[in-house]
């Protein structure tokens, strides 16, 4: 233990595993860190260790945070990848399921990916969407259906 200039506490000589550098070639030494002779060809003055310099939450933030980048990459890359397959057998699709029909099978078809336009198909989706989340609104009916009704 070494004693504190603060507060007069007892500081352990060590760090916990999660401050050692894994890049580093050297096994992470952790504990008696400024105690030369308990390692092997080892000066804690002269040496950087083979601890984070910068502290642990910092480094292992910009560790942790470079290797979710390459991650997220990763899966962006593949769900682009995945989209344009998607898109492709879709066209494929459409286009084969038109020269079903016909006599000859290696005539000329039209393949498209949507079958309205884009316009069109937003509003259908609209449409449905106000239909399916108007739970809570109350609809009346027309008056001349219920005088039609009242007279019979």
């Amino acid at each position: 233990r070494i004693k504190s200039n603060v507060d007069g506490r007892y500081l352990i000589d060590g760090v916990p595993f999660s401050c050692c550098n894994p890049n580093s070639p050297r096994p992470c030494i952790q504990r008696q860190i400024t105690n030369n002779s308990a390692h092997f060809n080892y000066e804690f003055q002269t040496e950087e260790l083979n601890l984070w310099m910068t502290g642990c939450r910092e480094a292992l933030l910009s560790y942790y945070t470079g290797m979710m980048a390459t991650i997220g990459t990763s899966v962006l890359l593949c769900y682009v990848t995945q989209l344009g397959v998607l898109t492709g057998l879709r066209y494929l699709s459409i286009a084969t399921e038109a020269v079903v029909g016909q006599e000859n099978p290696e005539c000329d078809s039209e393949g498209y990916l949507l079958d309205k336009g884009l316009m069109e198909i937003m509003r259908a989706t609209t449409k449905g969407l106000k239909a399916k989340f108007s739970f809570n609104q109350v609809q009346t009916k027309p008056a001349a259906t219920e005088s039609n009704k009242t007279e019979k």
